[in-house]
């Protein structure tokens, strides 16, 4: 005997039939859409360049090239001085693992000399005071508010950062280096490089507002880190509480500096967050010169891309507070 269903009755259990197939399925491509997606996310930052960058002003630098691809590992955070820094572990690790170290000059960051000489061949080091496109300015043999500040060595000023038209020759370099070792992301570095540069050249005529009309107001640094800043927007520094860092001047050459800053005049005396701000105290002591600071790293700016900017603009802001009447 046959059983004839009613047609409808055959189509609507054919049709739940097709639902109920038709949902395994969909949830099947689901999964599937999820795990494609999360491949597509996970994949450029397991092949993304591993970069060390040493100070925050470079390191500012190489994260805005970086920026969309990966984030770059900066080695001297807080109040750090590349003068003064010794590698932690936690360095020693980053530097062993990475494929591009960035720093300003062997001249500037020693600490890194005996780390460097043991990387892995797939690294590779950047110095930027080799960029293409980089105006160099040479050490000053003498500049001093006094005759006791001594001699320099043979070598190009490492504080070229402190000028953005430089800043913008360590932006393409820093992008034709990464493009060589990541080629898949090198139209990224470069689209990021050019809209870094067209920052950088705001940045500069900001400044030279900010810094108009003091060519004639001079002033004592703590050591010689303005060069670039005075030749870029005409400032006159009279010269430096010290050569270096690394050496802190006698009681002699404090009581000279004193009558030397009395005598030519020096507006403003720059400490810098770093070191301790004793001695600027002991200079200004007796004299008319005001207190100011000058921070050529950042130490207290947060880094990440727009360190350098913030840098940049503090400092600016901070000379002409200090020298305009």
């Amino acid at each position: 005997m046959v059983v004839r269903l009613p047609w409808r009755a055959v189509l609507l259990r054919g049709s739940d039939s097709a639902r109920r197939l038709k949902r395994p399925l969909a949830a099947g491509r689901a999964v599937l859409a999820f795990l494609f997606s999360a491949l597509a996310i996970a994949t450029p930052s397991l092949a993304a360049p591993k970069v060390v960058a040493t100070i925050k002003p470079v390191h500012s630098l190489a994260a805005a090239i970086m920026a969309g691809v990966a984030e770059p590992k900066l080695l001297l955070d807080g109040a750090a001085s590349p003068h003064f820094y010794a590698l932690k572990p936690s360095d020693a690790r980053a530097l062993e693992g990475a494929d591009l170290v960035i720093r300003v000059s062997p001249h500037l960051e020693v600490f890194l000399d005996r780390a460097l000489a043991s990387l892995p061949e797939k690294a590779r080091v950047l110095d930027l005071d080799r960029s293409a496109g980089l105006n160099l300015l040479a050490v000053r043999a003498s500049h001093g508010a006094s005759s006791a500040a001594g001699s320099a060595p043979d070598q190009a000023d490492v504080h070229f950062w402190l000028d953005p038209v430089n800043a913008g020759a360590l932006a393409r370099e820093i992008a034709r280096q990464l493009s060589a070792i990541d080629p898949e992301n090198a139209a990224h570095y470069g689209a990021n490089a050019t809209a870094l540069g067209a920052k950088l050249t705001e940045l500069d005529v900001e400044m030279r507002k900010t810094l108009a009309g003091l060519s004639g107001r001079p002033f004592v640094v703590f050591h010689d880190v303005t060069q670039y800043l005075e030749h870029r927007y005409g400032l006159n520094s009279l010269g430096t509480v010290t050569p270096s860092p690394e050496r802190t001047p006698g009681a002699g050459s404090v009581a000279a500096l004193r009558d030397a800053i009395r005598e030519k005049g020096a507006v403003c005396i720059f400490a810098e967050p770093q070191f301790s701000p004793r001695l600027i105290d002991m200079l200004v002591e007796g004299t008319n010169a005001r207190r100011g600071i000058l921070d050529e790293i950042g130490v207290r700016i947060e880094a990440g891309p727009e360190q350098y900017f913030n840098l940049m603009r503090a400092n600016a802001r901070s000379i002409a507070d200090c020298l305009r009447p």
